[in-house]
């Protein structure tokens, strides 16, 4: 007589929710971790349960299909996870390259930049240079020039040179000055009295042709960019020989 074999088939996950829970015939070791099955353990299993199933009370083909149909979708989830991590990494890193890449372009960026601004301050010298304020320089041979802005007046111009307090010192006249923002030769203006070589402090006004009424204009500090130097990397322009002003602060630089 052939001996009954029973049936060794692992029950799939909908037939141990149906039933009632299994007791493991091993239990496993307090505090221990399981090594989760793979591919290959799988397949031996399923060998060794079709080699040792009843004779009489065959496995049956849908549960053999329904489990490898749960390994495979097992396997696949698996693959997937490891497909994502994969391609978390690689964006990571890409990230990464193109963080680098934005910073070495900057950099580049401020290296053509100082560059061409070392370069713009050297063809500066000799030129007149331009900022706010109200200072100018008249040169031992009575050269110089300052630059202002009249708006849309038009007519008699006055030049009021001023000491240290504010007090006027000296005055210029100039016979008829145009709308806008316009540059004066120094050369051009009659002071009284004289004024020698130095750096003054200024202010300009205009009257209307037939007015007694001046009307304040917009002073500029002005003088011929006589030198340059260097501060940590930053170029500085000497203008008129006694001040000193980064090429950042210019706002125009005349011929």
């Amino acid at each position: 007589m052939i001996s009954s074999v029973r049936n060794t088939v692992v029950p799939s996950a909908t037939a141990m929710d149906a039933g009632t829970p299994a007791s493991p015939s091993v239990s496993a070791p307090s505090g221990s971790k399981l090594n989760p099955m793979g591919k290959d353990e799988f397949l031996k299993m399923l060998v060794a349960q079709l080699k040792n199933q009843d004779p009489l009370n065959p496995m049956d083909g849908k549960d053999m299909a329904a489990q490898l149909a749960q390994f495979s979708t097992v396997e696949q989830l698996q693959q997937l996870n490891s497909s994502t991590t994969e391609a978390k990494a690689t964006q990571a890193a890409m990230a990464a390259a193109i963080e680098a890449l934005k910073a070495g372009q900057s950099q580049a960026a401020d290296d053509v930049a100082h560059m061409m601004e070392g370069q713009m301050a050297m063809a500066a010298v000799g030129k007149t240079a331009v900022t706010t304020g109200n200072t100018m320089f008249v040169d031992s041979d009575g050269a110089g020039s300052v630059v202002v802005d009249t708006g849309t007046k038009s007519g008699r111009g006055r030049l009021n040179v001023l000491d240290a307090a504010g007090k006027v010192i000296s005055e210029g006249t100039i016979p008829a000055v145009g709308t806008g923002q316009q540059q004066i030769n120094l050369r051009d203006v009659t002071f009284t009295p004289p004024l020698a070589a130095g750096q003054y402090r200024y202010e300009f006004a205009v009257a209307q042709d037939g007015s007694q009424q001046w009307q304040q204009a917009t002073t500029y500090t002005t003088g011929r960019i006589t030198g340059l130097r260097y501060e940590q990397g930053n170029p500085i322009l000497m203008i008129g020989n006694v001040l000193s002003l980064p090429m950042s602060k210019l706002t125009q630089i005349r011929g």
